[in-house]
C-alpha cells in the first residue's frame, strides 16, 4: 500500500465513505474478540489478588496452624 493510498483511505474515513467488505469485518471482529480475551486474562489475577504461594492445600505437615503450641519435643498440640 502506497502513501497515496493510505492518504486517500484516510481521507475517506474522515469524510465516513470508508466501506469495509466482509472479510475486513470479519478481520477486525475477529481481532478485537481476541484482544479481549487476552486482556481478561492477563487481567484476571488481579481481581483475586497476587500470591506468591500455590496455596494448595499443602502446609507442610502443619497441621494445627497459627493456633497450635509445641511441647518439648516438638509435637504439636492441636
Amino acid at each position: 500500500m502506497t502513501t497515496t493510498e493510505v492518504r486517500q483511505k484516510a481521507t475517506e474515513l474522515a469524510r465516513g465513505e470508508l466501506t469495509l467488505t466482509r472479510l475486513d469485518f470479519v478481520l477486525i471482529g475477529t481481532i478485537l474478540l481476541l484482544a479481549g480475551i487476552c486482556i481478561g486474562l492477563l487481567s484476571a489475577p488481579f481481581t483475586h489478588g497476587i500470591s506468591v504461594f500455590s496455596n494448595n492445600g499443602n502446609n507442610n505437615g502443619n497441621n494445627c496452624g497459627n493456633s497450635g503450641t509445641l511441647d518439648d519435643s516438638g509435637v504439636g498440640n492441636c
